[in-house]
């Protein structure tokens, strides 16, 4: 079985919680081969892999969104050779109306010889005129020029991704909605095998967060991009073989945004125990640590606002920032103006990439501050160690922190954007050594029962044997 992971600004070129899932699973299943397409935004530097590829990780390949920048604009435009059916249904795409039939819209899209190329189609007078009219019911007032430009920035990547060359698998697993998802989608059309979507957070809900906050996009266009991703979200949910989410309140919000219920299972993420030892190394003072790559959706200037209220209190007490610094230079920068601003440059240590295992054995406590997240593979890892936890009430987080019916609690959640919550609960567990004791054996048990490396790779293992009896029904026509 060759399984075709297919991730989108992640592995293997980008670190952080996803690309180490793909890895992990990945290398959990040596009897399986993987192939790995990788959707980047853009080919304006060289990329480099930031992992070591395992050995039945047979090929990578990597397409650029911006790749239709590279097309050639023809002088006399091809016109489209589309049935009156066939443009109605591109018209339901277009309009983003939820009644379209994905699987006849993206078989006309794949087929350049019907559809022409992507330039072709946004310069035939079909586009032309919808656009026309989708302006005249919906956006009229706006300025035109603004509208028709939106939409075809809109499209352009998108058509050209579905006029990719598909790469041969057994089964198409991608790990998130958006454009992953439209992939994985358009490779189980026309290859006529299996696809599985697993979502570690909500794509279309962190893109709606994304452009709320933007400043590229203003007005009404602003909801006309949120729409248009929570529309290409339900191509994913509705011809998925199999949706995986890592809890269940993602579970809840995709069945929300149209998930069939008997295509959706929880597997939670997993670490490998073994790896980890709740064995401390002996310092002194004490060490907060946060496993994180320094950028903007990890909040790390809250982390530093929270621990200069923590050095009022416990002065003898230090800050390691664990993780990559080189994804977005000048938010790394903002941090460390914050950090000289603040007079912590003797206390604040960022530590690059390094073996996170190693600096769990020195560490107190473990926070996290995101403003986003699915299930933290980072807290995971600091409660393998027998760390407690401080984290923001985002994801599985309060999930796998609060006490449930097996353990007490392994830590704190708080607020988000909240510096001195944070720091009176980093606090409260520097200050009290039973308590810091008690939630870190209590993480440690919790993982231990339910969220171990075995567990998670044996769900996975079970899922790609469903679907290559799948993939043998389809080719005998049975289902």
């Amino acid at each position: 079985m060759i399984i075709c992971i297919i991730a989108e600004g992640a592995y293997p070129y980008i670190t952080g919680g996803v690309s180490s899932w793909i890895h992990q699973l990945i290398s959990g299943l040596p009897n399986k081969e993987f192939k790995v397409l990788s959707i980047m935004p853009s080919k304006k530097e060289e990329l480099e892999y930031r992992y070591t590829l395992p050995r039945n990780l047979i090929e990578v390949k990597t397409i650029y969104l911006d790749d239709y920048l590279h097309l050639q604009q023809r002088l006399t435009p091809k016109k489209l050779r589309l049935t009156n059916i066939e443009k109605e249904e591109i018209l339901k795409f277009i309009y983003m109306d939820a009644s379209v039939d994905w699987k006849a819209c993206f078989e006309i899209i794949a087929r350049e010889k019907k559809l022409g190329s992507t330039i072709d189609f946004l310069q035939s007078d079909f586009f032309w005129e919808a656009m026309v009219k989708l302006y005249q019911e919906k956006y009229e007032g706006e300025s035109f020029n603004t509208f028709f430009w939106t939409i075809r920035t809109m499209f352009l990547p998108f058509i050209h991704l579905l006029q990719q060359e598909s790469m041969i698998a057994d089964v198409y697993h991608a790990v998130s909605t958006g454009y992953a998802g439209i992939i994985g989608v358009l490779f189980q059309i026309m290859q006529r095998k299996s696809f599985i979507l697993t979502e570690h957070g909500i794509y279309a809900r962190e893109r709606e967060e994304e452009i709320l906050k933007a400043k590229w996009v203003t007005g009404v266009y602003k909801k006309l991009w949120i729409d248009f991703f929570y529309f290409i979200s339900t191509a994913a949910y509705r011809e998925a073989d199999k949706i995986v989410t890592l809890f269940e309140r993602n579970r809840q919000i995709e069945l929300n945004l149209g998930a069939p219920v008997d295509r959706t299972f929880i597997i939670p993420n997993g670490v490998d125990l073994m790896q980890y030892t709740t064995e401390k190394i002996d310092h002194s003072g004490y060490h907060v640590g946060a496993i994180l790559r320094v950028v903007p959706i990890k909040d790390v200037m809250t982390l530093i606002r929270a621990f200069k209220i923590v050095k009022t209190h416990i002065d003898f007490t230090k800050l390691y920032l664990i993780g990559p610094t080189d994804e977005d230079e000048e938010y790394y920068h903002e941090c460390e103006n914050l950090i000289r601003l603040l007079g912590l440059e003797n206390d604040v240590i960022f530590t690059g990439r390094v073996d996170v295992r190693t600096y769990l054995k020195m560490m107190d406590v473990i926070v996290l501050t995101s403003i986003s997240e699915g299930q933290p593979l980072v807290i995971l890892e600091g409660m393998a160690a027998g760390v407690p936890i401080v984290s923001t009430d985002v994801g599985s987080c309060r999930e796998l922190l609060d006490k449930n019916a097996y353990e007490d609690a392994c830590g704190f959640i708080t607020s988000l954007v909240s510096p001195h919550e944070t720091a009176g609960k980093i606090v409260r567990l520097l200050e009290n050594g039973v308590l810091r004791k008690n939630m870190g054996a209590n993480g440690r048990k919790r993982v231990e029962r339910a969220y171990s490396r075995e567990q998670f790779i044996e769900g996975y293992k079970k899922i790609y044997q469903e679907l290559g009896w799948t993939k043998i029904w389809r080719a005998l026509d049975l289902r």
